[in-house]
């Protein structure tokens, strides 16, 4: 019967350098760093709508981002300011910037 093999009692470092505590299991080639392309790339798409995805051109940001859920929302199609002052304090943001926001995002804008 093959068992794949554990670390001992206080750890100690696998095949591939890295330190495996006591008991866990410990990889045993060493080619196969978990650092190593194990992270998820994403697809650098952004919502630009309600339910409207698009990829973004490089350093783009999506406007409706910077403003939706905080500032304002939409109603049927068209962007409205809806925050309190406290939520202006908070984000260190005056009602003329986030109405901009929300003024170019109706005007047909998209990124930043």
């Amino acid at each position: 019967m093959i068992t794949t093999k554990r670390a001992k009692r206080g750890g100690e470092f696998g095949a591939n350098g890295e330190w495996y505590e006591g008991g866990k299991f410990i990889n045993t080639i060493p080619e196969n760093r978990k650092k190593e392309g194990s992270q998820r790339r994403g697809t650098g798409k952004q919502e630009i709508a309600p339910y409207t995805w698009e990829v973004s051109s490089e350093g783009k940001l999506s406007l409706y981002r910077q403003f939706a859920g905080v500032f304002g929302k939409v109603i049927d199609g068209v962007a409205v300011l809806m925050c309190s002052e406290q939520t202006l304090r908070y984000f260190r943001t005056s009602r003329e910037e986030a109405q901009n926001l929300i003024d170019r995002w109706n005007a047909g804008e998209r990124w930043l």
